[in-house]
């Protein structure tokens, strides 16, 4: 099906429409996004809007700029998302990337999204933990 998102028209399959019961916090009244890759800006990722062609939030995998990066799922999460293989999980976290300042870019480490890939079912999860902030600094993250 074809949808016009920020990233432009794109044709998305039905197995690639991640459903967000509750929305993300901020936009709970969008509930259908998509994870698009794009060459030019790997390894961002973006997780854009499949109802409003105005909304995309740069992602990526939080691994590849901080290695310790740890949590736990709670059982009502995995409840909720319907997780049976936490292999079958992907895990993105939100850049801020300031416009015209890229080198100020942050990352939220303290809301992790959640996604099954199993029933394209996501959510973003907000930690009860002192050890992460909505605002890492992204230069100064540890390789």
């Amino acid at each position: 099906m074809k949808y016009k998102t920020k990233l432009g028209e794109l044709d998305i399959e039905e197995k690639e429409v991640i459903l967000f019961e509750n929305g993300l916090p901020g936009f709970e009244h969008l509930r259908k996004f998509s994870v698009i890759s794009l060459k030019d800006t790997l390894p961002i990722m973006w997780l854009v809007s499949l109802e409003d062609e105005n909304v995309a939030f740069p992602i990526m995998d939080p691994w590849l700029v901080y290695k310790d990066y740890e949590f736990e799922i709670s059982s009502e999460d995995v409840k909720e998302l319907e997780i049976k293989d936490r292999e079958r999980v992907a895990v993105w976290v939100i850049l801020t990337i300031p416009h015209g300042n890229p080198k100020e870019t942050t990352v939220n480490l303290l809301a992790p999204v959640v996604i099954n890939l199993e029933n394209g079912k996501g959510k973003q999860i907000i930690l009860d933990v002192d050890k992460y902030s909505t605002k890492h600094k992204l230069a100064s993250l540890e390789k």
